[in-house]
Protein backbone atom coordinates (compact mmCIF):
# COMPACT_ATOMS: atom_id res chain seq x y z
CA UNK A 1 0.00 0.00 0.00
CA UNK A 2 1.45 3.43 -1.18
CA UNK A 3 1.76 6.45 1.41
CA UNK A 4 -0.89 7.86 -0.49
CA UNK A 5 -3.44 5.30 0.03
CA UNK A 6 -2.37 5.20 3.53
CA UNK A 7 -3.05 8.86 4.33
CA UNK A 8 -6.38 8.11 2.96
CA UNK A 9 -7.15 5.47 4.80
CA UNK A 10 -6.13 7.40 7.77
CA UNK A 11 -8.49 10.48 6.93
CA UNK A 12 -10.82 8.38 6.06
CA UNK A 13 -10.48 7.19 9.72
CA UNK A 14 -10.18 10.14 11.29
CA UNK A 15 -13.53 12.02 9.82
CA UNK A 16 -15.37 8.66 10.31
CA UNK A 17 -14.07 9.02 14.47
CA UNK A 18 -14.83 12.88 14.26
CA UNK A 19 -18.37 11.80 12.93
CA UNK A 20 -19.02 9.10 15.56
CA UNK A 21 -17.69 11.58 18.57
CA UNK A 22 -19.99 14.96 16.70
CA UNK A 23 -22.95 12.07 16.82
CA UNK A 24 -22.05 11.15 20.38
CA UNK A 25 -22.61 15.09 21.26
CA UNK A 26 -25.51 15.33 19.49
CA UNK A 27 -27.20 12.46 21.36
CA UNK A 28 -26.01 13.51 24.33
CA UNK A 29 -27.62 16.81 23.98
CA UNK A 30 -30.48 15.89 22.50
CA UNK A 31 -30.89 13.45 25.65
CA UNK A 32 -30.22 17.16 28.21
CA UNK A 33 -32.69 18.83 25.96
CA UNK A 34 -35.34 15.61 26.52
CA UNK A 35 -34.75 15.44 30.18
CA UNK A 36 -35.23 19.04 30.57
CA UNK A 37 -38.52 19.04 28.68
CA UNK A 38 -39.67 16.09 30.82
CA UNK A 39 -38.94 17.79 33.81
CA UNK A 40 -40.85 20.69 32.83
CA UNK A 41 -43.67 19.17 31.27
CA UNK A 42 -44.10 17.07 34.59
CA UNK A 43 -43.79 20.23 36.70
CA UNK A 44 -46.62 22.18 34.12
CA UNK A 45 -49.07 18.91 34.17
CA UNK A 46 -48.65 19.32 37.76
CA UNK A 47 -49.76 22.76 38.15
CA UNK A 48 -52.56 22.57 35.59
CA UNK A 49 -53.94 19.52 37.87
CA UNK A 50 -53.91 22.08 40.80
CA UNK A 51 -55.52 24.97 38.80
CA UNK A 52 -58.34 22.56 37.75
CA UNK A 53 -59.16 21.48 41.46
CA UNK A 54 -58.46 25.43 42.57
CA UNK A 55 -61.12 26.41 39.74
CA UNK A 56 -63.60 24.10 40.80
CA UNK A 57 -63.66 24.96 44.60
CA UNK A 58 -62.96 28.79 44.02
CA UNK A 59 -65.73 29.06 40.51
CA UNK A 60 -62.78 30.80 38.66
CA UNK A 61 -59.05 31.50 38.74
CA UNK A 62 -57.81 35.12 38.15
CA UNK A 63 -55.19 35.51 35.29
CA UNK A 64 -55.17 32.04 34.60
CA UNK A 65 -52.01 30.81 32.40
CA UNK A 66 -52.42 30.39 28.33
CA UNK A 67 -50.68 27.91 26.52
CA UNK A 68 -51.64 28.82 23.03
CA UNK A 69 -48.39 30.42 22.18
CA UNK A 70 -46.46 27.75 23.87
CA UNK A 71 -47.93 25.49 21.70
CA UNK A 72 -46.79 27.58 18.57
CA UNK A 73 -43.21 27.59 19.24
CA UNK A 74 -43.85 23.21 19.89
CA UNK A 75 -45.25 23.23 16.45
CA UNK A 76 -42.23 24.94 15.28
CA UNK A 77 -40.03 23.49 17.24
CA UNK A 78 -41.14 20.16 15.98
CA UNK A 79 -41.15 21.00 12.40
CA UNK A 80 -37.13 22.58 12.75
CA UNK A 81 -36.61 19.02 14.65
CA UNK A 82 -38.00 16.72 11.57
CA UNK A 83 -36.41 18.81 9.09
CA UNK A 84 -33.20 19.68 10.48
CA UNK A 85 -32.48 18.14 14.09
CA UNK A 86 -28.72 19.65 13.59
CA UNK A 87 -29.59 23.16 13.00
CA UNK A 88 -32.81 23.33 16.00
CA UNK A 89 -30.68 24.93 18.66
CA UNK A 90 -32.37 27.99 18.35
CA UNK A 91 -35.91 26.63 18.31
CA UNK A 92 -35.48 24.92 21.09
CA UNK A 93 -34.04 27.99 23.23
CA UNK A 94 -37.57 30.03 21.91
CA UNK A 95 -39.58 26.57 22.94
CA UNK A 96 -37.40 26.68 26.29
CA UNK A 97 -38.09 29.82 27.31
CA UNK A 98 -41.90 29.98 26.25
CA UNK A 99 -42.32 27.33 28.71
CA UNK A 100 -40.60 28.86 31.42
CA UNK A 101 -43.41 31.07 30.99
CA UNK A 102 -45.81 29.44 30.72
CA UNK A 103 -44.66 27.90 34.18
CA UNK A 104 -44.33 30.67 35.75
CA UNK A 105 -47.45 32.25 34.59
CA UNK A 106 -48.78 28.83 35.98
CA UNK A 107 -47.46 29.76 39.01
CA UNK A 108 -48.40 33.00 40.14
CA UNK A 109 -52.33 32.30 39.39
CA UNK A 110 -51.72 29.04 42.04
CA UNK A 111 -50.11 31.42 44.40
CA UNK A 112 -52.97 33.85 43.94
CA UNK A 113 -55.72 31.36 44.18
CA UNK A 114 -54.25 29.93 47.66
CA UNK A 115 -53.87 32.97 48.87
CA UNK A 116 -57.78 33.64 48.36
CA UNK A 117 -58.10 29.94 49.97
CA UNK A 118 -55.94 30.88 53.18
CA UNK A 119 -58.15 34.41 53.93
CA UNK A 120 -61.26 32.09 53.33
CA UNK A 121 -60.53 29.42 56.12
CA UNK A 122 -63.50 29.41 58.18
CA UNK A 123 -62.73 30.52 61.61
CA UNK A 124 -64.14 29.22 64.51
CA UNK A 125 -63.34 30.82 68.01
CA UNK A 126 -62.20 28.38 70.83
CA UNK A 127 -63.44 30.15 73.44
CA UNK A 128 -67.05 29.92 71.85
CA UNK A 129 -66.54 26.01 71.53
CA UNK A 130 -66.13 25.47 75.00
CA UNK A 131 -69.22 27.39 75.58
CA UNK A 132 -71.47 25.42 73.19
CA UNK A 133 -70.19 22.18 74.22
CA UNK A 134 -72.01 22.82 77.77
CA UNK A 135 -75.16 22.52 76.24
CA UNK A 136 -77.23 19.40 76.18
CA UNK A 137 -76.93 17.63 72.12
CA UNK A 138 -74.33 19.84 70.72
CA UNK A 139 -70.97 18.40 72.86
CA UNK A 140 -70.65 15.63 69.46
CA UNK A 141 -71.15 18.60 66.50
CA UNK A 142 -68.34 20.63 68.89
CA UNK A 143 -66.26 17.09 68.82
CA UNK A 144 -66.85 17.35 64.98
CA UNK A 145 -65.61 20.48 64.41
CA UNK A 146 -63.08 20.51 66.22
CA UNK A 147 -61.85 17.32 65.15
CA UNK A 148 -62.02 18.78 61.84
CA UNK A 149 -60.50 21.81 62.46
CA UNK A 150 -57.04 19.81 63.61
CA UNK A 151 -56.95 17.94 60.33
CA UNK A 152 -57.69 21.06 57.89
CA UNK A 153 -55.15 22.58 59.98
CA UNK A 154 -52.38 20.07 60.19
CA UNK A 155 -49.40 20.32 57.55
CA UNK A 156 -50.76 23.42 55.97
CA UNK A 157 -48.23 24.05 53.22
CA UNK A 158 -50.60 24.11 50.69
CA UNK A 159 -48.59 25.16 47.71
CA UNK A 160 -46.22 21.46 48.74
CA UNK A 161 -49.72 19.70 48.09
CA UNK A 162 -50.76 17.80 45.05
CA UNK A 163 -53.46 18.09 43.17
CA UNK A 164 -55.07 15.23 45.09
CA UNK A 165 -53.84 16.52 48.53
CA UNK A 166 -55.36 19.75 47.44
CA UNK A 167 -58.70 18.37 46.18
CA UNK A 168 -58.92 16.45 50.17
CA UNK A 169 -57.95 19.94 51.45
CA UNK A 170 -60.53 21.57 50.33
CA UNK A 171 -63.04 19.52 50.75
CA UNK A 172 -62.12 19.21 54.39
CA UNK A 173 -62.33 23.34 54.31
CA UNK A 174 -65.78 22.81 53.14
CA UNK A 175 -67.43 20.12 56.07
CA UNK A 176 -65.84 22.29 58.67
CA UNK A 177 -67.64 24.95 57.15
CA UNK A 178 -70.95 23.59 56.74
CA UNK A 179 -70.57 22.55 60.29
CA UNK A 180 -69.25 25.50 61.23
CA UNK A 181 -72.56 27.74 60.15
CA UNK A 182 -74.56 25.28 62.00
CA UNK A 183 -73.28 26.76 65.05
CA UNK A 184 -74.69 30.31 64.18
CA UNK A 185 -73.47 32.39 67.31
CA UNK A 186 -76.56 34.06 67.48
CA UNK A 187 -78.37 30.84 68.32
CA UNK A 188 -77.02 31.12 71.50
CA UNK A 189 -77.85 34.02 73.40
CA UNK A 190 -75.02 35.04 76.46
CA UNK A 191 -78.25 34.30 79.34
CA UNK A 192 -78.85 30.30 77.80
CA UNK A 193 -74.86 30.06 77.69
CA UNK A 194 -74.35 31.53 81.22
CA UNK A 195 -77.28 29.47 81.80
CA UNK A 196 -75.55 25.96 81.57
CA UNK A 197 -72.27 27.31 82.44
CA UNK A 198 -74.12 27.62 85.75
CA UNK A 199 -75.34 24.41 85.44
CA UNK A 200 -72.22 22.50 85.35
CA UNK A 201 -71.29 23.79 88.72
CA UNK A 202 -71.66 21.38 91.82
CA UNK A 203 -75.56 22.38 92.92
CA UNK A 204 -76.51 23.14 88.97
CA UNK A 205 -77.54 26.99 88.46
CA UNK A 206 -79.43 29.22 90.81
CA UNK A 207 -82.99 29.87 89.82
CA UNK A 208 -82.23 33.50 89.04
CA UNK A 209 -80.32 31.98 85.63
CA UNK A 210 -83.55 30.70 84.50
CA UNK A 211 -84.70 33.70 82.87
CA UNK A 212 -87.42 34.28 80.33
CA UNK A 213 -85.67 33.95 77.94
CA UNK A 214 -83.64 30.98 78.62
CA UNK A 215 -87.24 29.42 79.17
CA UNK A 216 -87.83 30.02 76.31
CA UNK A 217 -84.96 28.76 73.98
CA UNK A 218 -85.40 25.60 75.84
CA UNK A 219 -88.92 25.64 75.49
CA UNK A 220 -88.43 25.65 71.47
CA UNK A 221 -85.52 22.96 71.28
CA UNK A 222 -87.95 20.78 73.77
CA UNK A 223 -85.65 20.89 76.40
CA UNK A 224 -87.45 22.54 78.98
CA UNK A 225 -88.49 18.66 79.88
CA UNK A 226 -84.75 18.37 80.91
CA UNK A 227 -84.56 21.32 83.55
CA UNK A 228 -85.27 20.42 87.36
CA UNK A 229 -85.30 22.63 90.35
CA UNK A 230 -84.38 20.90 93.87
CA UNK A 231 -84.73 23.02 96.69
CA UNK A 232 -81.57 23.03 99.17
Amino acid sequence: MSIVERCEGLRKRIEERNALRKAHSDAAAYRNRSDELRQIANSLDSDFARIAVLKKALGQIQKPPVASAAEEVLNDFRSSLASNPTESGKDYGRLKRSLDKLARDASAAIDTALESVKRDLPTIEESFLKQVELVPGYAEQVARIRQERTSLLDGSDLRAKTADELETFLNKRQELRRLADKLDPEEFPKEVLDFFKAARKQGGAPLDKLTENVREWLAVRDQLKNVRVSVI
